[in-house]
């Protein structure tokens, strides 16, 4: 492929952060239900879920109040501060059902394929030589093979997420994407033996 193989490793460690400070999936929802008249951002990461609530607005007796019961019903999620809520997507497999719930769990299994892709970067990072001495593997291959793992489950969940768009809003799945293209990059990368 393109890329040197001197720079192969640092290429998956690279990767492997983009992959988790990367939202492989954002949506918007201008009419969340139950009422419609409340609306949330999505930013999905890998590791987690940031929602930023505009909550139901409604006046009784001349004084505004807001609603945000329904979102929760709706969304689940912890309040961190404000309108500013979180989702771990094992929260998201436990909170939801049906088709969403389907799409968390596939969330979920790529959570944690992104989370030994990062575990192995750390471990690449600090002690390059030692790790790849140890594995079965090359580790940019290893590296590709769990960033694919993690672009096929949040592309699907991505494609689950869509069919309920309703709730859900559009997702957009920009950054699944450049992880599969990181994760085809990765898995053709071919390293050459610097004693050769």
């Amino acid at each position: 492929m393109w890329v040197r193989s001197e720079y192969a490793s640092e290429l998956a460690v690279l990767s492997a952060w983009i992959a988790v400070l990367l939202p492989w999936n954002v949506a918007y929802q201008p009419n969340a239900p139950p009422d419609g008249q409340a609306s949330v951002y999505f930013f999905r990461f890998a590791l987690f879920e940031v929602q930023f609530r505009r909550p139901w607005v409604f006046e009784i007796n001349g004084d505004v109040t807001e609603a945000m019961e329904p979102l929760d019903i709706t969304y689940g999620g912890t309040q961190l501060f404000g309108n500013v809520y979180a989702m771990l997507p094992t929260s998201a497999v436990t909170f939801h059902d049906g088709m969403m719930g389907q799409a968390s769990l596939l969330w979920a299994l790529a959570a944690l394929a992104f989370a030994v892709a990062f575990a192995l970067s750390l471990a690449l990072y600090f002690r390059e030589q030692e790790v790849a001495e140890k594995l079965p593997v090359s580790e940019v291959q290893l590296m590709g093979g769990l960033l694919g793992v993690g672009a096929v489950g949040t592309v699907g969940a991505s494609a689950l997420y869509l069919t309920a768009r309703d709730s859900t809003g559009v997702p957009i799945p920009v950054g699944a994407l450049v992880v599969a293209v990181l994760a085809v990059v990765l898995l053709q990368t071919e390293e050459v033996d610097p004693g050769g």
